[in-house]
């Protein structure tokens, strides 16, 4: 007689389930697949199991806002500040601010998950950090939103509207007499097709350049407005030329070339009252020696704006992810443009740069070769790579208090090394 008995079902493993983006995360992707537990990534719209611990919700991913209601597992929400359509911090139990490192997530997850820890409940085991909510934030989203503005209505032909610019300006040069977070917002990452956050972040540096300079502060606004529109004219290319992985042909390359005119001509209503900035838009790409364009202006002919915002210009570009490669730490593009000093870029200008933004900038986060992680309080102008460093948390992630200096000048064997993101600090 057959025995018709069967084998009972085993239910899956309680685990995780991830709602991320398509594309873009791989880095991230990677992090949850290396935890202890089972990792299922979701489709949009596809609801987790019932014996899920814990839902990590992307911000960017479609349909996220549907997975943090009260009645489905706990969520921890990857929350990306910039985005004005994303679920809020208050939508979910637990956030972490993007960018954020994979090891963060990871470290995340494991402490929300740890034995004795409960997801579900009170007592987590570890305190994730949110997305700050402070002046230089607020003010790097409005000056985001003055240039998605204005490139929205270059892409549509039409002759931008530069008062809101101005006021993004004077609120940017306000935060730069204050303190160095904008400055160290700007050296975070964005996508590489972000023409508005390039074009904040080149406002920011320009700005530290112009007061590294001694310049008045009418000229140190105006310069923060240059870089804010300098690049209006490339929203009149097509998208697909932007996007393109760096494989231009010589047709394209002549295309791109065009932009500085594209974006003079957009500026030409509003003259003469903006006669300043639109020579700075037409000239931002001449070179010292006569090797830029559009005119192959070289020296003194050079718009003295145009020159600061050529400098910012290709610093961020150098410190930031392209379509066709990689970004450069910040050190490494002071590096390079300092090699371009003299033959392709105004010795001064580049010189304000150095001193002004420095390889570890005043305010940023740095984990030392110790494994110490602390925030950079003072700079050595003889010694970029040696700043004095304020340790808050030492090799184990466990603060130090009080918090203790160290002058890396006074330390030799020990270096910085690496640049932390605020988001990428210890959980504890």
């Amino acid at each position: 007689m057959t025995d018709r008995t069967q084998t009972p079902r085993m239910s899956p493993p309680p685990g995780l389930a991830a709602l991320m983006p398509a594309r873009g995360v791989d880095d991230l992707r990677e992090a949850l697949r290396g935890l202890d537990l089972p990792v299922r990534f979701l489709e949009p719209g596809q609801p987790p199991d019932p014996d899920t611990l814990l839902v990590i919700v992307h911000a960017g991913a479609p349909g996220a806002s549907a997975l943090l209601g009260a009645d489905g597992p706990p969520a921890l929400l990857l929350l990306d500040p910039d985005a004005a359509d994303a679920p809020r911090a208050s939508d979910a139990r637990l956030h972490l601010a993007l960018p954020c490192s994979p090891e963060v997530l990871a470290a995340a997850c494991r402490g929300l998950l740890a034995p004795g820890g409960d997801a579900a409940g009170e007592g987590l085991r570890a305190r994730v950090r949110g997305p700050a909510s402070d002046a230089a934030v607020t003010s790097y989203a409005t000056a985001r939103g003055a240039v998605e503005a204005v490139l929205a209505a270059a892409r549509d032909g039409r002759t931008p509207e530069l008062a809101p610019t101005r006021v993004a300006a004077e609120r940017i040069h306000t935060m730069l007499l204050r303190d160095n977070a904008l400055v160290n917002r700007s050296l975070e990452p964005h996508a590489a097709a972000d023409l508005a956050s390039h074009s904040v972040n080149v406002a920011v540096i320009a700005g530290r350049i112009a007061m590294g300079l001694a310049l008045p502060a009418e000229d140190v606004v105006r310069t923060i407005q240059a870089g804010l529109v300098h690049d209006l004219g490339m929203a009149c290319l097509p998208a697909v030329l932007l996007e393109n992985p760096g494989r231009w042909s010589d047709e394209d390359r002549e295309e791109l070339r065009r932009h500085p005119e594209l974006g003079a001509a957009l500026l030409e209503p509003l003259l003469p009252r903006y006669d300043w900035l639109r020579s700075a838009v037409l000239q931002e790409h001449e070179r010292r020696q006569g090797q830029g364009y559009p005119a192959g202006l070289a020296g003194p002919a050079i718009d003295p704006l145009a020159r600061t915002i050529g400098v910012a210009d290709v610093f961020e570009a150098l410190s930031h992810p392209r379509t066709y490669r990689s970004p450069n730490t910040a050190l490494e593009a002071l590096e390079q443009i300092a090699g371009m000093s003299g033959e392709w870029f105004d010795p001064g200008v580049v010189a304000a740069l150095v001193n002004e933004i420095s390889a570890f900038p005043l305010d940023s986060w740095v984990q030392l070769s110790s494994g110490e992680i602390g925030r950079v309080v003072e700079t050595d102008p003889e010694n970029l790579f040696r700043p004095v460093v304020e340790l808050t948390w030492d090799a184990e992630w466990r603060r130090i208090e009080p918090p203790r200096r160290l002058a890396l000048a006074t330390a030799p064997e020990v270096t910085v090394s690496r640049s932390l993101l605020e988001s990428e600090l210890p959980l504890t």
